[in-house]
């Protein structure tokens, strides 16, 4: 039986979520396991920037193969890489074995969010489609913020190790799921593309400046985000003495400022559409760019004057993500799982760059991770000026 709308937007919720607990459950123990492996704070910040580089790769291959055979199947072995890379993750030795296993384990997860986006444009139209991402955005808010929590806990408890095996719980909870009640949206397969008719299809997707646009905005506002994911335990706990706790607890704050714009989107966008939405998120981000950097040259050092702008800097990715994911996959919803995978690519390689530019210019203080972070802001609003090449989509030129 065809799932209902409402258990539709339920499960892309789920998909979604497990690149964002995956990467978010385990960063509280960052800085111990510098002492756990005996290494240095930028090798541990590896198992990220290589999760980003796995997930922005994998993405590309995930999309294609999703057009052209399915999303369901797809999915299944995305889940299964992902079950064994997480235990691999767990029994891992050495801090060279964690970052291989997690190289693998974001080739896993990154089956979810490619083939959820991808089954929101199989089922609705452009403005609907960035109003259920709006929704979904407004539940994963949770899971981020939570997740962090619940990641200190387990480590300081159990062991930062338990961590990855309640990530493999989840991903067998997702393939049962998936198994049993998933049916397949994708109703117009190309079937018999081979591989270069699959890459035709981003060299498309990568002809438009409209397509671009929206991947760049949102690809950039991520990585302003991960350049304080990745600096920030190290910060919080190593910096201003804070528990790992403490730091996740601070930062589920600025998932506030992501609930409340995915909230404003879910009830505006279909009113004001798609490219006024977006517009109006790149306020508050520019803002704030401007505005962590001013703090960190002419205040003293404090959470609140890292965690006040990015909760604000959260609020407009709240608008300017569901909405630019939307548009994106709407220039061709032919090919939506190419679309959503391309998407995917940018905001996973940039956040990627992001995780690795900021421990090699770190200087010991909250300066340079501030100014990558305004950088990238700067860049997103830069990015959808791009726009302005393209007449809107729907539209002839």
């Amino acid at each position: 039986m065809k799932l209902s709308d409402g258990q539709i937007v339920a499960f892309v919720t789920i998909l979604v979520a497990v690149a964002q607990i995956s990467i978010s459950i385990y960063l509280p123990s960052m800085p111990a396991l510098v002492e756990v492996f005996a290494t240095e704070p930028s090798v541990v910040q590896l198992t990220v920037t290589v999760y980003m580089l796995g997930a922005a790769v994998s993405q590309l291959i995930v999309g294609a193969l999703s057009d052209r055979f399915g999303r369901r199947p797809v999915l299944m072995v995305g889940l299964a890489i992902f079950f064994v890379a997480s235990a691999a993750a767990m029994l891992a030795p050495t801090i060279e074995a964690l970052i291989v296993a997690r190289f693998f384990q974001s080739i896993g997860a990154m089956a979810g969010p490619v083939i959820g986006r991808a089954i929101v444009r199989d089922r609705f139209d452009r403005a609907r489609a960035a109003q259920v991402m709006a929704y979904v955005g407004l539940a994963l808010a949770i899971s981020p913020a939570l997740a962090p929590v619940l990641g200190a806990f387990v480590q300081q408890t159990v062991g930062w190790r338990a961590n990855f095996g309640l990530l493999m719980g989840f991903g067998a909870f997702i393939a049962y799921m998936a198994w049993a009640h998933l049916e397949e949206t994708n109703t117009q397969k190309q079937v018999g593309a081979g591989v270069r008719e699959l890459a035709g299809n981003y060299w498309v997707l990568l002809k438009s400046p409209a397509f671009l646009s929206y991947g760049l905005a949102t690809g950039f506002v991520f990585g302003a985000m991960f350049a304080f994911l990745a600096e920030g335990p190290f910060l919080f706990v190593n910096l201003m003495g804070y528990t790992p706790t403490q730091y996740a607890w601070f930062s589920a704050v600025t998932v506030g400022g992501f609930a409340a714009g995915t909230f404003v989107t879910s009830k505006m966008t279909l009113k004001l559409g798609i490219d006024p939405m977006i517009k109006m998120g790149m306020v508050p981000v520019l803002g704030a760019g401007a505005l962590i950097v001013g703090l960190a040259y002419g205040a003293p050092l404090s959470a609140w004057a890292i965690i006040g702008p990015l909760t604000l800097m959260m609020f407009g990715m709240g608008l300017v993500v569901p909405n630019g994911l939307a548009g994106a996959i709407s220039v061709h919803p032919e090919m939506a799982g190419t679309g959503s995978a391309l998407i995917g690519f940018l905001q996973m390689g940039l956040a990627g760059v992001a995780t690795y530019l900021v421990p090699r210019v770190s200087d010991g203080t909250q300066v340079p991770m501030t100014l990558v972070i305004a950088a990238f802001a700067a860049a997103a609003a830069g990015s959808y000026l791009l726009r302005r090449l393209e007449p809107p989509v729907g539209q002839t030129p």
